[in-house]
């Protein structure tokens, strides 16, 4: 509480700054950038990524996830795309984080996985801007394509 009581008279202070913007406006946008600062503290507290990034296990080994997360509002879902080096990450949940629809995982170790109606299952939850989503992907190994591989998975993702 000391740190968003600091924050607030640091934002107050700052608002006094000389600018075309009044004082009022001044004392908005310090408070803006004062709550998005406490905000990513409190999600780095909770153990959530950074605005804009993701964190990834599967089967229980953490994966690179490289790209910057985009996300974005397509009816009453979210659409989460991040793109990378092995084919990103997509995601598809409603709003609410109540149903995923979808889930691509890119390839790991060699198998393309993901989560659809045709296979795998999915739930999700929602903290702020962090969805959460877990379940288990499906995917064909090439070397082996008529044994299907099943892997759990654990996805983190922090909109901007």
């Amino acid at each position: 509480m000391l740190a968003v009581g600091s924050a607030a008279i640091v934002a107050a202070g700052l608002a006094g700054c000389s600018s075309d913007k009044s004082a009022s406006d001044q004392a908005k946008d310090a408070m803006s950038s004062v709550t998005s600062a406490v905000t990513s503290a409190t999600d780095a507290v909770k153990g959530n990524p950074e605005p804009g990034h993701a964190k990834m296990t599967v089967d229980g080994e953490e994966q690179d996830i490289s790209g910057v997360a985009v996300c974005t509002p397509t009816g009453a879902d979210m659409t989460i795309a991040i793109a990378g080096e092995d084919g990103g990450v997509s995601v598809v949940v409603a709003e609410d984080a109540s149903k995923v629809t979808s889930v691509g995982l890119g390839t790991v170790d060699g198998v393309g996985l993901s989560v659809s109606p045709a296979g795998g299952d999915a739930t999700a939850s929602k903290d702020g801007k962090t969805y959460k989503v877990k379940g288990n992907a499906i995917g064909a190994d090439l070397a082996n394509p008529m044994a299907p591989v099943n892997k759990a998975f654990e996805l983190a993702i922090t909109c901007p």
